[in-house]
């Protein structure tokens, strides 16, 4: 019964975003590292209640807000003031979309108010642990470095994206392939554009620059793939663009610009390809995805030829 009221309270927090329901919290990691967790939540359809807002480092080289986005953790329910305790996960993410830390922070509410009691901040790779400190609720104004409410809050799920394929000319009459992006089928904005490899003329655009949507992240859900052409050994170019569904946005994939043919081991969970490397050699690469960026895991150089069979 508690769990049940709980959620319903976690919903309750969440229809009150209308009224800028705002959690501002600083503290320090370990006693050391100052940090800033600003939150709130919104109610974005019947059954989609979300939470999302930023962590910041004030001390950092060059601060700048990164996005975070919540939900409900069932709290401790020996300690002897479990129904006014709560428990919320965060994940940090990046502008890549690299997850780069998970949180688990608890605290009372009693009429309004809030008192920290316990949490901590975790590496996601290492899986070190750092302890948040001297956590304290901020009740003033907004922080200056606040850059608004994140997308996330309001952010159309993926199921309701759609994609159509264009082609324009530049000023050098070089071909741009745009995929537009729909939700619900209405445009939204902003559209999908990248340089097409290789001299083509019209007539090749539909055959060397389309859009796919697969899942290239092993995760279930259909990503983007968008084929920008060939290169000069007649191997196909191509970019990606992966779906976070914590976040609810596309992330470009650097690492397929590197990459000409991959193919997917839904098994190993791995993308290798075959680059041409010259005339005489080829290089097989292997990648995996890591807390959300797909990195090189291993590269070899291998000769097509041996000197004495062949030419």
């Amino acid at each position: 019964m508690r769990k049940v009221v709980f959620l319903l309270l976690f919903f309750y927090a969440a229809t009150m975003a209308a009224q800028n329901e705002i959690h501002c919290f600083k503290g320090k990691l370990n006693g050391r590292t100052a940090f800033e967790l600003v939150y709130g939540y919104q109610q974005a359809g019947e059954n989609d209640h979300r939470c999302a807002g930023y962590m910041y480092y004030p001390n950092a080289k060059n601060p700048a807000p990164i996005l975070v986005v919540g939900h409900p953790l069932e709290a401790d329910a020996k300690d002897p003031n479990y129904d006014h305790l709560y428990r919320e996960g965060f994940e940090e993410y990046q502008p890549d979309g690299e997850m780069t830390g998970k949180m688990d922070l608890q605290y009372y509410e009693v009429e309004g108010d809030y008192q920290f009691k316990e949490g901590f901040w975790q590496n996601p790779t290492t899986g070190k642990r750092l302890l948040m400190t001297e956590m304290k609720e901020q009740t003033n104004a907004l922080p200056t470095w606040w850059p608004g409410a994140p997308a996330t809050l309001t952010a159309p799920k993926r199921e309701a994206y759609s994609f159509k394929v264009r082609y324009e000319k530049d000023e050098n009459d070089l071909y741009d392939v745009i995929v537009d992006c729909f939700v619900n089928g209405k445009k939204v904005a902003p559209e999908i554009r990248e340089y097409m490899n290789y001299t083509l003329d019209g007539e090749n655009l539909d055959q060397f620059g389309y859009v796919m949507e697969k899942d290239i992240n092993f995760d279930g859900i259909p990503d983007l793939i968008v084929n920008t052409g060939m290169t000069t050994h007649a191997q196909n170019t191509q970019v990606a663009y992966v779906w976070n569904p914590v976040t609810l946005q596309f992330y470009r994939v650097e690492a397929f610009e590197n990459m000409v043919e991959p193919s997917f081991d839904e098994e190993q969970k791995d993308i290798s390809t075959v680059v041409r490397d010259g005339y005489e050699y080829v290089v097989y690469e292997t990648y995996k995805w890591k807390n959300g960026v797909l990195k090189q895991v291993s590269s070899k150089r291998e000769k097509l030829f041996d000197d004495d069979n062949g030419d």
